[in-house]
Formats: structure tokens, C-alpha cells, sequence
């Protein structure tokens, strides 16, 4: 009977065993595995701001948004794969913000849809960042593209100064004038048809 229980207790020891060594081996691949990633992504992680006009920059830096996404960007992380699904979600949620507190002169449907593009691209980014087996390839393209994105904007952003610069031609004020519907419609003061129509009744 003793020999028995010893015999069990020996194969549950060495079973419990080789499951642990198993788990070790799995955690040094995973860990392996992770650092050839983390190599591999801090060399594709680049992004480049183009040199903005001076108009452009003048209105870029009372956008706080803006400038806080761009220090964002631009700094790389440097320790451990975690501190870049850090930085991906970082960006992700600057980039929410971009929407929302663009200036006036740049609300423009163009440029919203750069930046919700922009945007679309980051969140990418963040979801591939944060997979249990990144697909760096997809990062690979991905980054490029964001890249892409930003270049896209500040083209955007520069079309927009260029064409405030042109001057008008005599009589195209006077023509936009009248299209404008909204310009011509006849203003309504609704307290006013309220009083009347109790005064009528």
C-alpha cells in the first residue's frame, strides 16, 4: 500500500514538474519572442512632422491639442514593448481630441476627414500593438501611412492659406452674396409672431 501512494506521489511530483518546466519554457519563448518585436518595431517607429508654413505654424502653436499630439508622436519609447502599447494608446486618445478643438479657419470638411482618417489609422495601431501575437508586418504598412496621414493634413493646411491669398475678383463678393441663402433669408423674431398671434386671439 505504501509503495503505491509512493508511486503516485512520485508520477503527480514529476507530472507537476514538467508542467512548471513546460510554463518556463513557454514564458522564455514568449519573452524571446516579445524582445525580436520590441526590436523590430523601435526601428519602424518614425513619424515626421513637415516644416509648416508660417501661417500655418503661427495657428499650430495656439493649438494646444496639436502640439501636445505632436510631442506625443515624437517621442519613441525606449524600454519594453508595453511602453509602446503605452505610447499607441496615448496617441489614440490625443487624436480624439484633434476633432474637437480645432480652430476655426480649419473646420473644414476636408480637414475633418484627414484628421478622422488620422485617427482611424492610430486606433489601428493601438489594437495591433496590443494582440497576443503582433502582426508587424501590418505595423510595418501601417506606420507609413500615418505618416502619410500628417503630410495629407498639412498639404490640407497650406491649400487653405493659398486660396485665402488669392484675391478677389470685382463682383464676386457681390455675387457669393447673393447665393449665400442664409445671408438673404429674412430674419424672424418668433417673440414678436407670438405676441401677435395671442393679441389675435
Amino acid at each position: 500500500m505504501k509503495v503505491c501512494i509512493y508511486t503516485l506521489l512520485f508520477i503527480v511530483f514529476t507530472l507537476f514538474a514538467c508542467e512548471t518546466e513546460n510554463q518556463q519554457l513557454e514564458a522564455q519563448k514568449v519573452a524571446q519572442r516579445n524582445e525580436a518585436v520590441f526590436k523590430n518595431i523601435s526601428k519602424m517607429w518614425q513619424f515626421h512632422f513637415p516644416s509648416p508654413r508660417p501661417e500655418v505654424n503661427a495657428t499650430l502653436n495656439k493649438w494646444n491639442e496639436w502640439r501636445q499630439f505632436e510631442i506625443e508622436m515624437l517621442q519613441k519609447p525606449q524600454s519594453t514593448l508595453t511602453a509602446f502599447q503605452m505610447k499607441a494608446k496615448n496617441l489614440s486618445s490625443k487624436a480624439d481630441t484633434l476633432a474637437l478643438s480645432i480652430p476655426i479657419e480649419y473646420n473644414k470638411p476636408q480637414i475633418l476627414s484627414r484628421i478622422t482618417t488620422l485617427n482611424t489609422k492610430l486606433k489601428s495601431l493601438e489594437t495591433f500593438i496590443n494582440l497576443r501575437v503582433i502582426p508587424e508586418q501590418r505595423i510595418a504598412k501601417l506606420i507609413p501611412e500615418i505618416n502619410e496621414e500628417i503630410k495629407g493634413l498639412y498639404n490640407q493646411w497650406d491649400e487653405i492659406i493659398i486660396k485665402k491669398a488669392i484675391p478677389k475678383e470685382i463682383g464676386e463678393e457681390l455675387m457669393l452674396q447673393a447665393l449665400d441663402t442664409t445671408r438673404n433669408a429674412k430674419g424672424v423674431n418668433f417673440d414678436e409672431l407670438e405676441k401677435k398671434e395671442i393679441k389675435k386671439n
